[in-house]
């Protein structure tokens, strides 16, 4: 098959030309700048965001590639079937990995997922005989939609089933069609293409998501109690770090470590560390975006409202309003709380790495 490689640069403050994100096989792949890798991640985002992980998660990736690290990134459109989000994850990095051979052969690799991420790459250590030194797991969550998201089943359910018919002829819509590619081609005007490339799945995720919830599908799949026998039956990578947050009120990581530790298939060979870290749930969405030329900064919180605009009514709305914080001008630069948090972040991940890069470990 064709290879498709796209060279993206945008600078370490903002969206200069100095670092290079590749996109190789679907996946987003991000080398360090100085020198031969250390050690490979493939990492997974959250839900909505995990679309464009190059962005969403830019300065966290980018951080973890100053630090020697080549990372893989493997964006999803969100919906409720984890199994195909956790199959198409791994068959995007597997053929970003075998093309990448001759840089990343002998390199210890590590699995690194945020929120749904997480899930995912507990899915896959369940599913595949992953070759894992290990998984970092970030703000795991496995709630039920109804309990994820409040007010799910008794406003949203209905809402999207009644507007349903509604944005399926707005979708089909010659006018509004043309109005979109009017307001498109402004913004193109003012943002480079390839940026626009790079956002636009998060907004082509929204309308299957809308229509899911029209054709009466409210859990997610596989659900929580079936994904946590799975885990227990089948999660074959040995070595993990369980990161939570202090500020995170919807995080699950101790439920995690008690599976892993007690019930689990692999816990007789677990080697398994759990660090409390300073920050939300969002943290590693922290972004920074000093020095934006006034018309790029004008496009962008244009596109943050759209992104916002369409996620109304539905389970996302409060991602969708972080993403459009993480993408919009209005806080440019990062809290020196919030910055010194994500650097804090970052060092225990890499040291964490540091010490676990030997042999690759699979269940037994």
């Amino acid at each position: 098959d064709r290879i498709l490689t796209e060279t993206v640069r945008q600078s370490q403050g903002g969206w200069g030309s100095l670092t290079d994100w590749t996109e190789i096989e679907g996946a987003w792949v991000l080398k360090p700048r100085n020198g031969r890798a250390n050690s490979v991640v493939h990492f997974i985002g959250g839900i909505f965001v995990g679309a464009a992980p190059q962005l969403t998660y830019r300065l966290f990736l980018e951080h973890l590639a100053e630090k020697g690290v080549m990372v893989i990134a493997t964006p999803y459109a969100s919906g409720f079937d984890y199994f195909h989000i956790a199959d198409e994850a791994q068959f995007k990095f597997d053929r970003a990995f075998r093309f990448l051979q001759e840089s990343v052969e002998d390199l210890p690799t590590f699995g690194m997922g945020h929120s749904l991420g997480s899930v995912i790459h507990l899915l896959i250590g369940s599913r595949y005989a992953v070759q894992r030194s290990g998984n970092v797991l970030m703000a795991f969550n496995n709630k039920e939609a109804s309990l994820a998201i409040p007010l799910f089943s008794p406003v949203l359910v209905p809402m999207a089933q009644n507007m349903g018919p509604i944005l399926s002829q707005i979708a089909s819509s010659p006018t509004v069609r043309m109005g979109a590619e009017i307001t498109l081609k402004q913004i193109e005007n003012v943002i480079s293409p390839p940026f626009m490339k790079q956002a636009f799945p998060l907004i082509e995720q929204l309308h299957p998501l809308y229509m899911d919830l029209v054709n009466g599908r409210e859990e997610f799949s596989p659900k929580p109690e079936e994904t946590c026998r799975l885990i227990t039956s089948y999660y074959g990578v040995s070595r993990n770090l369980l990161i939570k947050f202090t500020d995170d009120s919807i995080d699950e990581t101790l439920s995690l470590a008690k599976v892993l530790s007690s019930e689990s298939a692999i816990s007789s060979l677990l080697d398994m560390s759990i660090r409390s870290l300073p920050g939300d749930h969002g943290l590693p969405l922290q972004q920074g975006l000093p020095d934006v030329p006034p018309a790029m900064a004008d496009a962008v919180n244009r596109g943050s409202e759209l992104f916002t605009n369409l996620a109304v009514g539905t389970p996302w709305e409060t991602v969708a309003k972080e993403v459009g914080n993480t993408l919009g001008t209005d806080n440019q630069i990062p809290r020196a709380q919030s910055s010194r948090d994500l650097a804090k972040l970052v060092d225990v991940i890499t040291s964490w790495m540091a010490s676990n890069a030997g042999p690759k470990v699979l269940r037994p």
